[in-house]
């Protein structure tokens, strides 16, 4: 091997090495604390060679958000393209249970949603990827009359991400159980088909008397 070829490869681990280090400074900092000149002499690199690849340290950032987001896009859609039904849904969902201070302290994401640029990159990434999987299902599901299909899918994603922003917004003072069991409600009296509502009521009646 080449002195040059050598010298290449040497690189290419150090990069590898470079990564690694800073998805979990990322993840264990947030954007505010994260320490980009750290990262690169933690994987023995020049500050000339890192910044001429990936530019300065909020460019790098969100390369690496892209590549964390780009992992875990194929378990999702993976997820998602295996749902059967609305109500498989539904009960994933009731039976969550995770404390979101703990998570909070422990990876401090908040201020993600500060940082204008940032923000908007993973707004426009969410919707051109996970977003469009999420609208696939809703159709699929509106097709076999699991989820209303007198509204257009873009507009029950929209809902949905208006809920997931409240479910963040009051796990932070609320029992867990109690958001997730009335955010369930919502959402199934939101989006199923007023018939099937409606015999679900009936039948819980029923029951009841």
């Amino acid at each position: 091997m080449s002195k040059k070829n050598k010298t290449r490869k040497t690189t290419s681990s150090k990069i590898q090495v470079l990564i690694d280090i800073a998805k979990v400074e990322l993840l264990n900092k947030g954007i505010s604390r994260f320490n980009y000149e750290k990262v690169i002499k933690s994987a023995g690199l020049s500050k000339s060679t890192v910044y001429e690849k990936y530019g300065k340290k909020e460019d790098f950032i969100i390369f690496l958000i892209k590549s964390i987001l780009d992992e875990l896009y194929i378990s999702f859609k993976k997820y998602v393209d295996e749902l059967k039904n609305f109500d498989a849904i539904l009960e994933y969902i009731s039976n969550l249970n995770f404390d979101i201070e703990s998570i909070l302290k422990e990876y401090p994401i908040d201020d993600f949603f500060t940082n204008k640029r940032i923000s908007t990159f993973v707004n426009n990434y969410f919707y051109q990827t996970y977003g469009q999987v999420i609208v696939n299902k809703i159709i699929e599901f509106q097709k076999q009359n699991e989820v209303r299909n007198d509204i257009d899918a873009i507009y029950i994603l929209e809902f949905l991400i208006s809920v997931t922003k409240g479910i963040g917004f009051l796990l932070k003072n609320r029992n867990f159980k109690e958001v997730v069991t009335n955010y369930r409600k919502l959402i199934e009296n939101a989006l199923k088909p007023i018939e099937k509502i409606i015999i679900v009521k009936g039948d819980a009646n029923l029951g009841e008397k």
